[in-house]
């Protein structure tokens, strides 16, 4: 092993307390790089009570303005640190070096975003009449805890332990068992820029053990969770124990893309988009766009310029230069991919593209060949479920409104895109589709400075923007009567 990871617990580096490790593995090579230490129960309420203990200590006289400077400070240390960040992450997620470094990028923005928001939130007073004073606090929540996902580990992690210490709150962070060591290596940086003990804890660590402990804590008092739906259900009822408010849920999508361009002439931007929602982190987004439904006179002409274009992908491991997508994260999500592959071609749809594993890549790594499947139609299996990986499905249809009402059918409501140069037609669309983000040719703004997040399956509460922050507290009235009498 080359490199040895520990639990980072009330401002200290640990061993678990049961002084469990677990490889680390490439999904380039298999091969394991690393070892991580793996929490316990023990460790969890460890975490929960360095950061109830961090609520009243130092962290609790820092004014907004110094919370907001320090996280500017740890966004300028991670921009300064992204080589190896960006190397790190690519050796244990399997991106490429330029969407490894990409997400590092948006680690730093959205950390900029909510420190310079720190200093900005305000209460109120309320005119009740004569005599009397009336006016609203807005405290942070407390203790939250941070259920992060493998497949933007940076990024999720930022987007909302951001406005959680940004608010005052305080943050106990369980990363993916898939991917842990490059959040680790972000927590470094935090404890390196003076982060108080207590005030961010992380501990790698198994989902179901942990999650459970963490969500059912009665001192836990906001959720942020990112996963299955399954996992989310799960987690909504460890909240309702102790009626712990729910901050946000992301939990999967199946995005719809609309494609009603004037002609054939325009197709090159949803082609693109098409193509880029395979090769971006390997189409492991939950905001990726996996059904296509185009105008049936642009049907064929969009397959045409899709299929080598597709093929012209370079899948394969990071080291390689002009690698367009990596491995997927694991053998078991290599494993269900595939076997959504193999369902697609048994419920009858036609394989353009893809299909399998790359030629190129050699026997070892976890290597999906971009797969585009068409003549598709809604009740296929590869079109309702999210696969959560470079597959994509294509289905031809007569009217907008069939577009509509097809892109509706299913339990997501993530993200959509349209694409289409009739502003009219863009807005009248983008009023009728049943999700929490829109996007019109092109696919951008998923955070930040906007709001993000989706309705139905895919969850609830939004990430990024000004809402974030102000869900991460909670608001106390106060009433005063003035004089005697």
């Amino acid at each position: 092993m080359n490199t040895s990871y520990q639990l980072f617990i009330d401002g200290v580096w640990r061993e678990g307390s049961d002084g469990k490790r677990v490889p680390v593995i490439n999904p380039a090579t298999e091969e394991a790089f690393a070892e991580v230490s793996w929490g316990t129960v023990d460790d969890a309420n460890l975490a929960v009570e360095s950061s109830q203990k961090a609520l009243s200590g130092q962290w609790g006289t820092w004014s907004p303005t110094r919370r907001g400077r320090f996280l500017l400070s740890v966004a300028a240390a991670i921009r300064r640190n992204t080589a190896e960040l960006s190397a790190l992450f690519s050796k244990e997620h399997g991106k490429p070096p330029h969407q490894a470094s990409s997400e590092v990028e948006d680690a730093a923005r959205y950390l900029e975003y909510f420190g310079g928001w720190a200093n900005k939130l305000t209460g109120m007073t309320i005119d009740l009449g004569q005599g009397q004073l009336d006016y609203v606090l807005r405290e942070p929540l407390g203790v939250t805890v941070h259920i992060a996902p493998w497949n933007y580990p940076l990024d999720i992690f930022c987007r909302s332990v951001g406005p959680a210490l940004a608010a005052g709150n305080t943050c106990v962070v369980k990363p993916s068992r898939e991917i842990s060591v490059v959040t680790l290596a972000l927590a470094r940086l935090f404890q390196e820029e003076g982060i108080p003990a207590g005030v961010l804890n992380v501990i790698p660590g198994p989902g179901t053990v942990l999650g459970k402990v963490l969500t059912e804590d009665p001192r836990v008092r906001g959720i942020i969770f990112t996963g299955s739906v399954a996992t989310g259900r799960t987690v909504l009822q460890s909240a309702a124990l102790n009626i712990t408010p729910v901050v946000s849920m992301e939990l999967g999508g199946k995005a719809p893309s609309l494609v009603f361009v004037k002609d054939e002439s325009e197709l090159d931007g949803p082609v693109g988009g098409a193509v880029g929602a395979m090769a971006w982190n390997a189409g492991q987004s939950c905001g990726q766009r996996a059904r296509w439904y185009v105008r049936r006179d642009l049907y064929e002409p969009f397959l045409e310029r899709l299929a080598p274009r597709v093929r012209n992908l370079k899948p394969g491991p990071a080291t390689q230069p002009g690698v367009d997508l990596g491995p997927l994260v694991s053998k078991k999500h290599y494993d269900n991919v595939m076997n959504y592959i193999r369902l697609g071609i048994e419920e009858g749809a036609r394989l353009i593209a893809g299909g399998g594993r790359p030629e190129g890549v050699g026997e070892k790594g976890y290597f999906v060949a971009p797969t585009v499947f068409a003549d598709c139609h809604n009740g296929m299996r590869i079109v309702r479920e999210e696969i959560f990986g470079p597959v994509i499905t294509v289905i031809p249809v007569d009217s907008i409104d069939e577009a509509v009402a097809l892109a509706n059918d299913n339990s997501f409501g993530l993200s959509s895109e349209i694409w289409t140069s009739d502003l009219t037609t863009a807005h009248l669309v983008a009023s009728k589709l049943d999700v929490g983000h829109v996007t019109i040719n092109g696919s951008a703004a998923f955070g930040f400075e906007v709001p993000f997040g989706g309705v139905k399956l895919s969850g609830l509460g939004r990430e990024g923007g000004p809402e974030a922050i102000l869900a991460y507290t909670r608001l106390k009235n106060v009433w005063v009567k003035l004089g005697h009498g």
